[in-house]
């Protein structure tokens, strides 16, 4: 049972005074005025907030001035969960750690009004079971869960395990092994738990003979192997029954809940100390079927059928690729063979294919998901609409266990592909090449209009001898010439800047899908250490009418003329120009839509880099770097799938507008929270502890 909510009319007009002060004097820009947290669903608290944000342009509301709000109607629930969603707006700027710690010296006694909000549970309620605790299930109740799973629960040991002489796993063949494979991406999908890169369980990074790391730390030997942030369990699901029995197991124990498939998932979302994982890798059925129809329960709702596949949740990009195209079809993938199909494209989804017939998600027909109550259900445009409007962009894994994915699917088309390499001269200064490139991109909006869309990488020293511009142009389902007349614009720009540049525009041979198929370069190959990003999708507006501030910000977060000093990897810029204007009904950010590009910046570093560095490295990409990215204009998001891990205002950056509506879905199908990750919908709700805990942010109800 709650404690009594006590709260008298001074103290609300007291905060409400604090709040509204401290928003007309530290608020920033007018344009900012945009939800940034989850504001109450219901609907008098939600038409108060949203007049605020209309009158006042305030960006992040404050603890007394959402109190005040709920204070009026009389209501103390609402005023409870106002103040839940107020304590857990994200705190990642200056501006917001002012504005709480000037509420923390003049709102003293209101604050105090928290702990009579917070209920009578106990402490261990609030936070996942670990395995040190007295609540962790007993070796009898997981074997039992085995039974149940038809012996497909693994008690997991970590691939490097093998190298260390502490551990006893340890094989000195075994070892050479693994660290010959660690680079491999495949190895770590195929793991029922590894991750390559930064999220590869430093913990238990494979170390060479000498106790050294693969990468580079001298220390890692001595200190020994440990599970670290990787599941305690994991349960090997080939059928809808395993996926249905780890979500009921998780949530009545209250145990934390990850999922995998193949890893690829960026900022940890695979990953949970004390975590039982549900593994779809082995989710394997590929289907083709020329006049699919939705599953209504009335026959007189369903589209009209149409060609579609349906694919397993551990399906891969290359697996549907090549299924498909012995059949001359294809559906839309990423840029990998190794990437899942169902998390590339839930999470919003850009590959070769998309600019020409949509995004991932816009792709999606329908989907089979197991729900966090352990119910099976059918999403599509007839029934359960919400989470089918939620699962297009809102995230995988999030709302439900997704089993089975249909997709739209097309008859493979002719190609017309090209590639281009621009080197700048060694005369040549960073601005010349930046604004070079900038010029470029005034062209690309009409290049896509033509049917033509492509990728390309801006490299400097080491990595390449100059500055350089490589991408790749690709047409679907049109003729040579109209590719040739679209490009010659493009090809004007570098000849006239002969001087300044050396260029090559080069048809490739391939005329189609499945030509194209076997010349794309097989992505296999993961980097050998860790690494931050800034990305955004950048408006055709920003590209066409802010050329120069575009070249400067570029110039800022791109590669350098000369190699870097101290001894770290040049930045590198990748540009993804295959995304569709066509409005789709679905969670996805609106700014996709006017988008010609997405731009991601990186830095690497490996063990050896010292900790200071590591730190200025990522507070230099997130709040340097990605500030200028945003700053080019504040109404473009970023896409989930490869976004900064610690993206300020995530929610706004991934879904805009939409967030609140996602929010609402997830309380309906999600209520207590069993599905989470970093920066997912409703994440804000718990806080991961460093020791790996995670409990909830605040629970007032």
């Amino acid at each position: 049972m709650s404690h009594p909510i006590i709260f008298n009319g001074s103290l609300g007009l007291g905060l409400m005074i604090v709040g509204l002060g401290l928003n007309a004097t530290l608020r920033p820009n007018d344009h900012l005025q945009r939800l940034e947290f989850p504001i109450p669903t219901e609907p008098l608290a939600k038409k108060f907030s949203l007049a605020l944000m209309r009158i006042w342009g305030i960006r992040n509301i404050t603890v007394g001035v959402l109190i005040s709000i709920i204070w009026t109607t009389g209501d103390e629930n609402l005023m409870a969960k106002a103040l839940s969603a107020a304590l857990a707006m994200p705190i990642t700027d200056g501006f917001m750690n002012l504005k709480m710690r000037l509420l923390s010296k003049v709102c003293v006694p209101a604050l105090a009004v928290v702990g009579s909000l917070v209920t009578s549970r106990h402490a261990e309620d609030q936070c996942r079971c670990t395995i040190r605790e007295s609540c962790w299930p007993s070796s009898k109740t997981w074997d039992s869960l085995n039974s149940t799973v038809n012996r497909h629960l693994i008690r997991y040991i970590p691939p490097g395990a093998v190298c260390y002489k502490s551990h006893p796993s340890y094989s000195p063949t075994a070892c050479d092994r693994v660290i010959k494979q660690w680079p491999e991406s495949k190895f770590h999908s195929s793991d029922p738990a590894s991750l390559h890169t930064e999220w590869a369980n430093a913990s238990c990074t494979p170390v060479y003979k000498n106790g050294t790391s693969i990468y580079g730390n001298v220390e890692a030997g001595e200190r020994g192997c440990s599970s670290g942030a990787l599941p305690a369990y994991i349960i090997n699901a080939t059928t809808v029954n395993h996926v249905a029995a780890a979500l009921k197991f998780a949530g009545r124990h209250n145990i934390r809940l990850v999922i995998k498939n193949t890893g690829h998932a960026g900022n940890g979302r695979n990953l949970g100390n004390s975590s039982l994982s549900i593994w779809t890798h082995n989710l394997k059925s590929i289907e083709l079927r020329q006049d699919f129809n939705l599953t209504c329960p009335n026959a007189q709702d369903a589209p009209s059928p149409r060609m579609a596949a349906t694919v397993g949740a551990g399906v891969q990009d290359g697996e549907m690729f090549e299924f498909l195209a012995a059949q001359n079809a294809l559906a839309v993938g990423g840029t990998s063979n190794d990437v899942g199909v169902v998390g590339w494209a839930t999470g919003g989804g850009h590959g070769f294919a998309t600019g020409k017939y949509g995004q991932g998600a816009d792709n999606i027909l329908e989907a089979e998901i197991v729900t966090p109550a352990g119910n099976v259900l059918i999403a599509n445009q007839c029934q359960n609409q919400d989470l089918f409007w939620a699962i297009r962009g809102g995230g995988g894994g999030t709302f439900g266990v997704i089993t089975k994915l249909t997709v739209k699917a097309y008859h493979a088309p002719k190609v017309v592909i090209g590639g281009y390499d621009i080197k700048a001269k060694n005369q040549t200064s960073e601005d010349e090449f930046y604004k070079f490139i900038a010029d470029a991109h005034t062209l690309f909006p009409a290049i896509q209009d033509a049917g033509i869309h492509g990728y390309y990488t801006v490299t400097g020293p080491p990595e390449a001898e100059v500055l350089t511009l490589s991408g790749s142009f690709m047409g679907f389902g049109i003729s040579n010439k109209t590719y040739d007349d679209a490009l010659e614009p493009f090809r004007k720009i570098p000849a006239a800047s002969s001087s300044r540049i050396n260029w090559s525009l080069t048809k490739i041979p391939v005329s189609t899908w499945q030509g194209l198929l076997k010349v794309l370069p097989d992505i296999g190959i993961v980097s050998a250490g860790y690494g931050i990003r800034a990305s955004r999708l950048i408006s055709r507006q920003t590209i066409t009418e802010k050329r120069q501030e575009f070249a400067d910000v570029y110039k800022k977060i791109g590669p350098t003329k000369e190699a870097p000093s101290n001894g770290l990897p040049n930045l590198s810029i990748s540009g993804t120009l295959t995304i569709s204007p066509k409005p789709v009904n679905n969670s996805l950010h609106p700014s996709w839509r006017n988008a010609t590009v997405h731009l991601i910046t990186g830095q690497s570093w490996t063990d050896a880099t010292m900790d200071t560095d590591v730190r200025n490295i990522v507070h230099d990409m997130t709040f340097r770097k990605l500030a200028l990215l945003k700053e080019l204009d504040l109404a473009q998001g970023a896409y989930l799938n490869e976004a900064n891990s610690i993206e300020p205002d995530w929610q706004w950056s991934f879904w805009g507008p939409n967030y609140a509506r996602l929010r609402d879905i997830k309380e309906k199908y999600d209520p207590k929270g069993l599905l989470w990750c970093p920066q997912c919908v409703g994440s804000e709700d718990w806080v991961q502890r460093h020791d790996g805990r995670l409990c909830r942010a605040f629970n007032p109800w």
